[in-house]
């Protein structure tokens, strides 16, 4: 039986939103292996070279035939592929370009850390309820999320926004100068966080007014957006002692944060307070 030339062997390539695509394998010289003795990763390799564009490392993709994945290790042979068959070009989770910390306004963070602590000692404080309430909303989180360089690849940030009373503890104006140097990230997201609440506040005189935030002080906040407020059926949090057991995920403040499932955002692994405690702690000393 005479083997088909490598030039007349060909696949169709379909990637999602983009029309099918022709693949040739390249020309066989003598002792090389036949296209059908191709891995599956050389295929990956092959396919990535010739769309640069839209597969920007073949390592992010899977080749799927007729319904089922291939397996790297597999020959096309062994995965019964023939010339002319079909691949569908499925993304794996594509990779995040890398987003760096802004750096910390120092005085505008101790001045909102102030006003913040000074608010939860308040009997009636709608400043400090509207703060907690926006640490639930998924909406407004992926909001800070994407406007604060640096935030998805900080777990510990992630985690301390979606528990109130971890939020309470990293607020507390004593902790400030370790975590800018060790979270820069997170206290950029509290001041955005504390900024947005001020301004959605119908009247400022609960928070604002012992500072006179103006609407031009907005701009000293990395990707500064005034928060619009949430929606009635939003749950709100217990307004009891800020610094009890939160009345989430079963009254443990040490459990799980809730995950950011919306927008794609991707909700942080669990976090425990000893292990935010451990990564504080080589930071103390500097």
């Amino acid at each position: 039986m005479v083997e088909m030339a490598s030039s007349d062997w060909q696949l169709s390539l379909k990637l999602v939103d983009q029309p099918k695509s022709v693949f040739h394998f390249p020309e066989m010289m003598p002792g090389d292996v036949s296209p059908g003795g191709y891995r599956v990763a050389t295929l990956k390799q092959l396919v990535a070279a010739q769309l640069p564009d839209s597969i920007p490392d073949p390592e992010f993709i899977e080749l799927v035939h007729c319904g089922r994945k291939l397996k790297d290790e597999l020959t096309l042979d062994a995965c019964g592929i023939q010339s002319g068959a079909t691949l569908h070009i499925l993304k794996k989770t594509w990779p995040e370009p890398e987003s760096n910390p802004e750096p910390v306004n120092r005085a505008t963070a101790a001045r909102e850390f102030r006003v913040f602590n000074a608010a939860l000692h308040s009997l009636n404080s709608a400043y400090r309820d509207s703060v907690y309430k926006m640490l639930t909303n998924k909406e407004s989180l992926d909001q800070i999320i994407v406007a604060t360089p640096g935030l998805r690849s900080d777990p510990v940030a992630l985690g301390v926004l979606q528990d109130k009373d971890l939020f309470v503890q990293f607020t507390d104006p004593n902790m400030l100068d370790v975590l800018i140097s060790s979270h820069p990230a997170l206290v950029n997201a509290i001041i955005l966080v504390l900024h947005s609440v001020a301004g959605s506040m119908p009247n400022q005189s609960s928070a604002s007014s012992s500072r006179n935030v103006s609407a031009s002080s907005y701009s000293d906040m990395p990707g500064g957006f005034m928060f619009e407020g949430m929606s009635d059926d939003e749950e709100d949090f217990q307004s009891g002692s800020p610094a009890g057991p939160s009345n989430r995920a079963g009254g443990s403040a040490g459990m799980r944060p809730v995950s950011l499932s919306h927008s794609g955002a991707t909700g942080p692994r669990p976090i425990t307070q000893s292990e935010l405690a451990t990564a504080l702690g080589p930071r103390q000393h500097s």
